[in-house]
């Protein structure tokens, strides 16, 4: 009688070790740095403090506003926990190159790849007189141009692709146009209300409304700068469907970039895992964070090749079999 007593009593205090240990390890605080306003990882920022508060019993979980370049820095220095960014800053932060050629940005790992997104697609006024990139450049027009916010990575991409044009921002200026750096609703009513001519960018939900209320054309990048953003910066490539929206006349070849969500690297391991956890087991919510993420897949979750993965969700990834 007194050793089953003994037992429970012992088992009693394994339990509530092991529930002290957990609430112990949970942060009070975890903060999501996402996107711009408007824009798919804004979305998502918010889908996954929701998804996150009951996983994480007595966590403040906020997300904020960010962009794919800032957001390895400012989880590196501990302003956020978790962030969006993209496979390829995570090897350009980890490796001191590009964006980070002063330096690199250690204390930063992967924790789960999300799904491909089409970069750079050109859309401007359907009455602008212009059919192509490089009439742009060959007629010097003083187009209103905007993209997202600086130190993002859509602002990155499109600056990229029409440099690949021969189209810098002093060019433009001295052709009477410019480049805009702004989040994805202002650039939505910027274009409707006439102050704008052009977007080059993801196909964020505050775009496809811009679409909806005035008639846009898309502008298709050619092949031989595809080529070059593909050998210089290794930007993926698809092809848009024609159809997929209303400004798509036809399957048209556009650069892609692979979105991932990062953490730091001293966020407690089991803090981690459950994170992953209840990202792989919630995938119609991040469905729900706009037309990108309908391709979320768990089982893609581990397809992280820009830097290591942070162990908590390795652990979750190696129990479901998705790496060895």
């Amino acid at each position: 009688m007194k050793k089953t007593a003994t037992r429970v009593i012992l088992a009693a205090m394994l339990v509530f070790l092991m529930i002290s240990s957990a609430m112990a390890a949970a942060p009070k605080f975890l903060t999501i740095s996402t996107g711009p306003v408007g824009g798919e990882w804004y979305i998502l920022g918010g889908i996954l403090s929701e998804l996150l508060k009951p996983v994480l019993p007595g966590t403040k979980v906020t997300s904020t506003t960010g962009g794919g370049v800032a957001n390895l820095s400012t989880v590196a220095s501990g302003k956020s926990d978790i962030g969006t960014t993209q496979d390829q800053l995570l090897f350009d932060a980890c490796n001191g190159t590009t964006d980070f050629a002063s330096g690199k940005i250690a204390n930063v790992s992967g924790l789960c790849y999300l799904a491909d997104i089409y970069m750079s697609v050109f859309l401007v006024r359907e009455d602008y007189p212009v059919n192509s990139l490089d009439e742009l450049a060959s007629k010097k027009m003083g187009m209103k141009i905007l993209t997202a916010p600086t130190g993002s990575t859509p602002s990155r991409a499109a600056t990229r692709m029409l440099e690949e044009y021969g189209v810098t921002a002093d060019l433009l200026k001295s052709w009477g146009g410019s480049i805009g750096f702004v989040a994805y609703a202002d650039a939505s009513s910027m274009i409707r209300d006439g102050h704008a001519d052009a977007y080059c960018g993801p196909i964020m939900p505050a775009i496809v409304e811009l679409t909806v209320s005035r008639k846009m054309k898309m502008l298709p990048v050619k092949d031989s700068v595809l080529r070059a953003m593909t050998a210089k910066y290794a930007y993926g490539r698809a092809t848009m469907p024609a159809g997929a929206y209303d400004f798509i006349k036809s399957n048209t070849p556009v650069m892609t970039e692979s979105p991932i969500l990062v953490v730091r690297n001293d966020v407690d391991e089991q803090t981690v895992y459950l994170i992953t956890k209840a990202i792989a087991e919630n995938p119609d919510k991040i469905k729900g964070a706009g037309a990108t993420y309908a391709k979320f897949d768990p089982k893609n979750m581990a397809n992280i090749s820009g830097g290591p993965i942070h162990p908590g969700a390795l652990k979750y990834y190696k129990e479901k079999g998705l790496v060895k």
